[in-house]
């Protein structure tokens, strides 16, 4: 072995060798992970601000609602939220006088049918429940020893006939030689009476005859009646007797049928008065429960004598029933027509309420009111009510909701909610934030939004005065009690019949209806206006028509309240000054807030309070109308908000002009105290009409 080289390891075992593993990394701080998620948030924050648009116009017209709105509220702070309520129109109806009863069902005849004579039964002709008619032969009994006694009396009949032949004969024999004087008149006589006998004897044989040709007869047993046939109670082969109790079986006729009933003995004089003018009552046979009617009639007859254990009468009415829908000895309920009040005033029965004043029902206004209205009622009929005063034709009454209202509460007619939503209705939202609170947010059932519009339109000032929402500040549907009460106001005068109230009613109505659904479109809601005031004059009589016209030109010359859905025109001088005042009391802008017609409390009367402060003389006048016609008719021409505020900016302008400075100071200062008190008008002038 040669020794280990110079440097060389030496020899020796070998140490294990173990995998590399890299370093553990460093861990990143907790707090740099929520700044970067942090920062995040922010980023997709501000990237949806950018992408969401951002309407400035949309914005002021909100601000001007809303101000308008709070001094709507002002005027309409207190009042409860209106309800939406079901209603119903009077009408002219014929309203049935009648009387109900408990009737039994009994057959005019029912015969049990018994054999006449004995016999073995030997043939029955009817099935069990045959319908069978009067005469048809039913069973036969053995006629056989019948036939035999027939025999033998028609044998003797013969033997007696040729026996009282032969008397008679010596009868005239005798006769003869006794007027020849051969034979005592004594022998005469007694072959007389011996003819006389045989005579006798003969009669009896006749009757005998008879007799047994009847019992013949009897023995085909025949129906007495037409009618039913019940169970059969003796089988062919059975020895049958006259005094069978239980008989052969029962014929019951069906076809008419009647039915006993018992009146009430307080009726009987109304309807025995009605027979005994010879008119026929109708009686109407109904089922069990009353719904479904079996079958008509009339009343035959009523009883002699009141049963004095109940105090009633029993009363009889006859049946068609041809049918078989009546069963004798079944119940049945009697409704019988005494007399028909016609042309009577009826409205549903559950319109009419019960107070400690009387009965009462809720009738709603022109303006949309629930008026407590005391009513007498007549007759009643079930779902309906006869109302004998308080109530004409034509009135709409309240059926539904009556137990929220109050005396004079504001109500919401059910074909007025949606139009209510749809001018209220928001506008939609757009953009990234909407889709993403859309997507989150929880959606609002229909239901419970139009409760919400109700509420914030009733705290807003309360419907307008047709009846349209309250939406804050827009034109004449702020303030209660407007062109409702205007229209309500105006026709009172007219002296309208009642079907001319009829008629008129659902003009308003429809007038309403599309004075609401037009929404902030001006031109639309004085077309409507236009057409139903066109429809109602065409109704009117020339003499009430002329009168119609005369206090429209009255309201319009003598700065009545506005043009809103009420009717007339507002004034030519009313319109900027009411706007002005408005835009002055609320801060809106209006060039940006939507104009609308006017109101309730619109600018008539404050211009005449400002007229007859300011004192002006006749030139004065004449001037300021010539300008304020001007300026109407250029809002009119334009449906562009801006351009009709201008008009309006320049007719104040122009007004201000012929004041002397005394005048422009007091009108000044009139116009900031009667603005901050305009209540629900809210930009009353905002369109001059």
């Amino acid at each position: 072995m040669s020794a280990p080289e110079s440097g060389s390891t030496p020899p020796g075992p070998t140490p294990p060798s173990y995998p590399y593993r890299a370093p553990p990394p460093r861990q990143r701080p907790a707090w740099r992970t929520l700044l970067w998620i942090a920062l995040a948030v922010v980023a997709v924050i501000f990237v949806g601000f950018l992408l969401t648009p951002h309407d400035t116009a949309t914005k002021g017209a909100r601000a001007g609602r809303g101000g308008a709105g709070a001094a709507a509220g002002g005027a309409g702070g207190g009042r409860r939220p209106p309800s939406v309520v079901g209603v119903a129109t009077a009408q002219k109806d014929d309203m049935p006088i009648e009387l109900t009863a408990l009737g039994t069902v009994t057959p005019p005849a029912s015969v049990i049918v018994q054999p006449r004579i004995a016999g073995n039964l030997v043939r029955v002709d009817f099935k069990e429940g045959q319908m069978v008619r009067a005469g048809q032969r039913l069973a036969e009994i053995d006629d056989r020893p019948y036939v035999i006694a027939l025999q033998q009396s028609q044998g003797q009949l013969l033997k007696d006939e040729a026996a009282l032949a032969d008397a008679r004969l010596d009868l005239e024999r005798y006769r003869t030689l006794a007027a020849q004087d051969s034979i005592a008149k004594q022998q005469v006589d007694t072959q007389a009476a011996l003819v006389k006998q045989n005579e006798g004897v003969v009669k009896t044989d006749q009757a005998a005859v008879a007799n047994a040709r009847l019992n013949i007869d009897y023995c085909h047993i025949t129906a007495p009646v037409s009618g039913r046939v019940g169970l059969r109670q003796v089988d062919p082969g059975n020895y049958v007797t006259s005094g069978s109790t239980n008989g052969l079986v029962v014929v019951t006729q069906i076809d008419p049928m009647d039915v006993v009933f018992t009146l009430p003995e307080d009726s009987v004089p109304q309807v025995a008065a009605r027979l005994r003018t010879g008119a026929v009552l109708t009686a109407t046979a109904l089922d069990r429960s009353g719904a479904a009617s079996l079958a008509q009639g009339t009343l035959s007859t009523l009883d002699n004598q009141i049963d004095t254990s109940t105090g009633t009468v029993k009363a009889k009415a006859r049946f068609a029933n041809g049918s078989g829908v009546l069963f004798p000895n079944q119940f049945v309920n009697i409704r019988l027509l005494v007399d028909t009040i016609r042309d009577a005033v009826v409205v549903p029965t559950q319109a009419v309420r019960h107070g400690s004043q009387g009965d009462y029902v809720y009738a709603i206004d022109l303006d949309q009111n629930a008026k407590m209205t005391p009513v007498k009622v007549g007759q009643i009929d079930g779902e309906r009510t006869q109302i004998l005063s308080g109530v004409q034709v034509g009135d709409e009454v309240v059926t539904d909701g009556g137990d929220r209202l109050r005396d004079g509460a504001r109500v919401i007619l059910p074909g007025d909610v949606a139009a209510m939503q749809k001018a209220n209705k928001p506008p939609e939202k757009k953009g990234f934030f909407a889709w993403l609170s859309g997507l989150f947010s929880k959606k609002t059932p229909s239901g419970a939004a139009a409760g919400a519009d109700s509420a914030s339109q009733a705290s807003a000032g309360g419907a307008g005065p047709a009846g349209a929402p309250a939406s804050g500040g827009e034109g004449g549907r702020g303030g209660h009690g407007g062109g409702g009460a205007r229209i309500q106001a105006l026709v009172s005068t007219l002296g309208l019949t009642p079907d001319q109230q009829a008629k008129a009613r659902p003009i308003f109505s429809d007038m309403r209806q599309k004075i609401m659904a037009a929404g902030d479109d001006q031109t639309a809601r004085r077309t409507a206006m236009k057409d139903s005031f066109a429809q109602f004059e065409a109704i009117l009589t020339p003499d009430q028509k002329t009168k119609f016209e005369q206090e429209r030109a009255q309201m319009r010359s003598g700065g009545g309240p506005g043009a809103g859905p009420g009717g007339a025109p507002a004034s030519p001088v009313a319109a900027p000054q009411a706007a002005q005042s408005a835009s002055s009391a609320s801060g809106a802008a209006p060039a940006t807030a939507p104009q609308g017609p006017p109101g309730g409390g619109g600018g008539g009367d404050r211009l005449a309070r400002l007229t007859a402060a300011l004192d002006l003389d006749a030139a004065q006048q004449a001037k300021a109308k010539a300008i304020f016609a001007a300026a109407r008719d250029k809002a009119e021409a334009s449906s562009d908000p801006d351009a009709r505020h201008a008009a309006m900016q320049d007719a104040m302008t122009q007004f201000e002009a012929i004041l002397r400075p005394d005048q422009k100071a007091k009108a000044a200062a009139l116009r900031s105290h009667m603005g901050g008190g305009q209540g629900g008008g809210g930009q009353g002038g905002g369109a001059p009409q």
